[in-house]
């Protein structure tokens, strides 16, 4: 079937009939407005597009019906919020409010091929036995991406000990070689541990993504961090 071209506005219109088809056995137009807070009129006009379009059945006064390329169109869609959604909560650790508003915005902007790698993407992080140790680490380190840094205790990374771990927040543009530091995964929302400091000379240790670093006292000094104690 070729596909119809609607705005995303509509889109929405069709997903909200098919949710609420799904929950009450049929949609009014009170219930769309409401499901979406939009004006009834607003209602009114964007029920006829799609009529025109043949995506539903729209009469005054009686239930909206979705045709059958409407029910097909609102499967396409629903499953793109589902995996998107989805996505969001269980690998970027947002919560299920916030993953639907995201999603609501994303998904009208994704198209299948993207959409199918997302959902790959998910399935092999959620369900793979090799990727358990990333699970670990998203868990531990997603839900500290983000919070407001100017309520959080910060400490510059020089002065932490050896063992402790801690979430970069802010990598200050006076440091020397920032572009490579940032290419090696020296950049904020990243976990870090201090594996110890040289002997002699003011040279610190730290483990990034596997990776053993070696950063000057004065550079580490340059970064801030919140420490992480579940780490």
């Amino acid at each position: 079937m070729k596909n119809i071209e609607i705005s995303s506005s509509l889109e929405d219109y069709l997903e909200a009939i098919a949710c609420i088809v799904e929950k009450n056995g049929h949609a009014h137009t009170k219930d769309i407005a409401q499901q979406l807070n939009v004006k009834m009129p607003s209602v009114s006009n964007a029920l006829q597009v799609l009529a025109a379009k043949g995506l539903i059945k729209y009469q005054s006064h009686a239930p909206v019906v979705l045709t059958a390329a409407g029910t097909q169109r609102a499967a396409v869609i629903r499953r793109r919020h589902a995996a998107l959604k989805t996505f969001f909560v269980e690998i970027l650790k947002l919560t299920a409010e916030e993953a639907d508003l995201v999603a609501c915005r994303v998904e009208h902007t994704v198209g299948e091929k993207v959409m199918s790698r997302f959902v790959a993407l998910t399935e092999g992080v959620m369900n793979r036995p090799e990727s358990a140790s990333l699970r670990e680490y998203l868990n531990r380190i997603m839900p500290e991406i983000g919070l407001d840094a100017a309520e959080e205790e910060l400490y510059p990374l020089s002065t932490l000990e050896e063992k402790e771990s801690c979430v970069v927040v802010r990598v200050g543009k006076e440091l020397r070689g920032i572009k490579k530091f940032a290419d090696l995964g020296l950049v904020a929302g990243t976990l870090l541990t201090i594996e110890g400091r040289a002997p002699f000379g003011d040279l610190l240790r730290v483990r990034i993504m596997g990776t053993s670093l070696m950063l000057r006292e004065s550079d580490a000094a340059l970064i801030l961090v919140r420490k992480s104690p579940n780490c």
